[in-house]
């Protein structure tokens, strides 16, 4: 350990979901992916492309994919950087904008990399609670130098109202990013903020929405003058040539991105219903995930843990204001039903 920067050796890393052997037969609900397939188009251009093309590093700047990215929100390619899925654009941010010993913030709960990202870096993390009802936040602190706002928020997946987002983002000196991981599962965006507020930049992902986590393309759309320094910090070939191809030929098929948000939000909604009717509290989700509590208070690392000897994956957070419950992805609609059948039997154990 005498060779580990202290701070690494004393910080936890960001832990994500279990991935399990298919073969077991999980319902897997705790990493947040699209239950349904990507366009049928991706299979096109995955039978296309030459395994020959593999020894060539991909367009280190994604231009193509840029420009898709572009048409398809009304910005210039000059305003979008790509990245090797989200965190790897979140990482850019902090090294770009954040020196150590500066601060960076966030809301709480909130995605728990933004925290490690900060540590890495050696940056000051001011973790500022929030509470419900989440709509009237604490002002952030004017002095840091990143503050991040997920919205729709993980874990819980309530959404911030817009112009609570802008009043955020004026009253911040620093950049105010906006992540906006799930909000293709929200009525609503910030990405015109980026054109009335000079330090909003929105970060996006293909992840969730294109069910492509599997690739990993996060993108961000911001000033120009911004995003051109964010280039300066990327890792020269972070986007990989296959990325790059499926990603642009998936973002053309809109129709069959519109289908599958649709019937995400569908199920969403209903299972929601369905769970308050046996009893469960559910605050209103806007992501592609909810977060289920029972009745019970205290019950959360048991519900888990139910859930999983049921052969249901969920993710349950040991934090403060997130212990009562689990956040729980939106599978297919039979996924679904299987599980609202197993927290009914679960109401019985819990009491």
């Amino acid at each position: 350990m005498e060779y580990v920067r202290p701070s690494i050796a004393a910080m936890k890393g960001y832990v994500p979901g279990i991935q399990p052997d298919p073969a077991q037969k999980y319902i897997k609900l705790n990493s947040n992916e699209n239950p349904y397939p990507p366009s049928p188009r991706v299979r096109e251009v995955l039978q296309r492309l030459h395994y020959d093309d593999l020894r060539i590093y991909p367009d280190p700047m994604s231009l193509e994919l840029r420009e898709k990215l572009a048409r398809l929100h009304g910005f210039s390619a000059e305003q979008i950087i790509c990245g090797n899925g989200s965190d790897d654009i979140l990482n850019m941010i902090v090294r770009t904008f954040a020196q150590p010993g500066e601060a960076i913030g966030f809301y709480e709960p909130t995605f728990p990399l933004y925290k490690v990202l900060g540590v890495i870096q050696g940056v000051r993390n001011l973790a500022i609670p929030v509470t419900e009802p989440y709509d009237r936040p604490p002002d952030p602190p004017s002095e840091v130098k990143v503050f991040f706002l997920a919205n729709p928020n993980s874990p819980v997946g309530f959404l911030y109202p817009l112009s609570l987002v802008r009043d955020l983002a004026r009253k911040v000196r620093g950049v105010f990013v906006v992540d906006e991981a799930y909000v293709e599962f929200a009525p609503e965006n910030a990405l015109s903020f980026v054109r009335q507020v000079e330090n909003v930049i929105v970060v996006r992902t293909v992840s969730k929405s294109y069910s492509l986590a599997g690739v990993r393309l996060g993108y961000a759309i911001g000033r120009e003058t911004l995003v051109q320094e964010m280039f300066k910090v990327k890792d020269p070939f972070n986007v990989n040539r296959l990325t790059q191809a499926v990603v642009s030929t998936a973002l053309e098929d809109q129709d069959y991105f519109r289908k599958n948000i649709s019937r995400v939000v569908g199920t969403r909604d209903w299972f929601s219903r369905e769970a308050r009717a046996l009893g469960y509290r559910i605050i209103s989700s806007q992501g592609n995930f909810v977060f289920p509590q029972p009745p019970q208070k205290g019950r959360g690392i048991k519900f888990f843990q139910t859930l999983f000897d049921r052969k249901i994956l969920t993710r349950h957070y040991d934090v403060e204001g997130l212990r009562d419950g689990v956040r729980m992805s939106i599978g297919t609609r039979e996924e679904m039903e299987i599980t609202l059948q197993v927290m009914s039997d679960i109401l019985k154990i819990l009491k």
